[in-house]
């Protein structure tokens, strides 16, 4: 079950790529909004 699993994971990936959605764009149609940076206080 983990090979067939990891070849699944496989085609997915390949097909992600194929359409652009790579991790660097968070492989989603939806637009993306960073959350934002908090600065830490010196104690």
């Amino acid at each position: 079950m983990i090979a067939w699993f990891k070849k699944w994971i496989a085609k997915y990936d390949a097909w992600c790529a194929s359409m652009g959605l790579t991790p660097e764009n968070k492989r989603s149609c939806v637009p993306y909004r960073k959350d934002p940076e908090t600065k830490k206080e010196a104690q």
